[in-house]
């Protein structure tokens, strides 16, 4: 897990194949497998994890399939989510989208090969 401290800014977009634990301020979009939110780190931006813990605030949009708001946090904006907790306290304000989690598949791009180079075509994998 990668760590961006209390005394950080960082003002433009994050992308990262790890977890990230955010102490500090960001703005900018955020792509990552696992955010951790600590409760003085802010977003201004996109979220976009297989899994979030907000503890501090987020303006901006969230996408992710395991959602919690912890109850110290405050979310304003679109939220897409297939689970979610909001922890008592909690403050949310905008817009809730739930999407279905896919029976426990996943989705997985595969390069169709020599026939159609650079193509991707979409297998689901248990």
């Amino acid at each position: 897990m990668s760590v961006i401290g209390a005394d950080i800014l960082v003002t433009g977009n994050i992308e990262a194949e790890v977890d990230l634990h955010i102490e500090g301020r960001v703005h900018g979009d955020v792509r990552c497998a696992t955010l951790i939110l600590g409760e003085k780190s802010s977003i201004v931006g996109r979220i976009y994890a297989e899994r979030v813990r907000v503890s501090g605030r987020v303006e901006g949009a969230i996408e992710t399939a395991d959602l919690a708001i912890e109850g110290s946090a405050v979310v304003k904006g679109e939220i897409t989510y297939s689970r979610m907790r909001i922890g008592n306290g909690g403050i949310v304000e905008g817009s809730m989208t739930h999407k279905p989690a896919e029976d426990s598949q996943r989705l997985k791009l595969v390069d169709e090969g020599e026939e159609n180079p650079g193509a991707a075509k979409v297998h689901y994998i248990e």
